[in-house]
């Protein structure tokens, strides 16, 4: 009898030291059964799934974060409520290497965007396509960074068309004359265009 009762009670030990939150006091222990809550909470959300099926559902940061929610204490979240929260959070889509770059084309087209409100159908979109606009809200958010694409060829072909309504019907050296007497008028703003740095490249 005795040495049942002794049996019983290593066992009993064994398994409270074999749960994940044994040996934590305090804070830590609360945020391991948060932690454990939010496993068990998955487990069941995800009961009956098989597979790689299993797998996504468990790692679906909509269904950690529920789960995180649902199950809250009064500590600082287990890791995986955190991540879970992050990649639900909006991302900058300009973070990285072409930050200013890409902050610049997003702010053009808002620019865009703006001037083109209240339009319809088919004005819509030769409003939004319109390279003087486009060019001209380029110039607006200028960075101190290589141009985006959309920002060189509106601001390129923007600067040809007004060299060539300027110098419509000229010929040859007069044509280089004309255009280079052109650029303060179609050279204007933060951007320079190859039209505008070298008269020899607008020769027609």
């Amino acid at each position: 009898m005795a040495r049942a009762l002794v049996l019983s009670l290593v066992l009993a030990f064994s398994l409270a030291d074999a749960t994940p939150c044994a040996g934590l006091y305090g804070a830590e222990s609360l945020q391991c059964a948060w932690e454990e809550d939010v496993k068990s909470c998955l487990e069941t959300s995800c009961r009956g799934c098989g597979g790689e099926q299993c797998q996504l559902c468990r790692e679906d940061a909509q269904r950690i974060d529920t789960c995180c929610q649902d199950h809250w204490h009064s500590v600082d979240p287990p890791q995986m409520c955190k991540d879970a929260k992050a990649d639900l959070e909006p991302k900058n889509p300009c973070d990285g290497l072409y930050g200013l770059q890409c902050a610049w084309e997003l702010d053009a087209k808002s620019c865009v965007a703006a001037a083109c409100q209240g339009c319809s159908g088919e004005q819509c979109q030769l409003c939004n396509q319109d390279v003087q606009r486009i060019a001209s809200c380029c110039d607006e958010h200028y960075h101190s960074v290589d141009p985006p694409q959309m920002c060189k060829d509106s601001k390129e072909e923007a600067v040809t068309n007004c060299f060539d309504s300027k110098c419509r019907g000229c010929g040859g050296e007069q044509c280089q004359l004309c255009r280079e007497d052109a650029k303060s008028e179609c050279c204007t703003g933060s951007m320079r265009t190859p039209s505008c740095e070298s008269s020899k490249a607008v020769l027609p």
